[in-house]
């Protein structure tokens, strides 16, 4: 099974997490994300990103 169809897997769920342990920090601006909720965590490519329009805009292209 595709582990997109899995979103409420907790498995899945406990993989985002320890993905977003290992990154805290948005990957398009570098800003830290305060908390879990607030992270848009790709799985499949282990990229943390704000859930919406990242504050302090892109600090570089290597980024995003």
């Amino acid at each position: 099974m595709d582990i997109r169809a899995r979103y409420d897997d907790p498995a899945v769920e406990e993989l985002a997490r320890s993905i977003y342990a290992l990154f805290p920090r948005c990957m398009k601006c570098g800003e830290a994300i305060p908390t879990f909720e607030e992270a848009d965590v790709r799985v499949l490519t282990n990229r943390v990103v704000h859930r919406g329009p990242c504050d302090h805009g892109q600090k570089s292209d290597e980024h995003g």
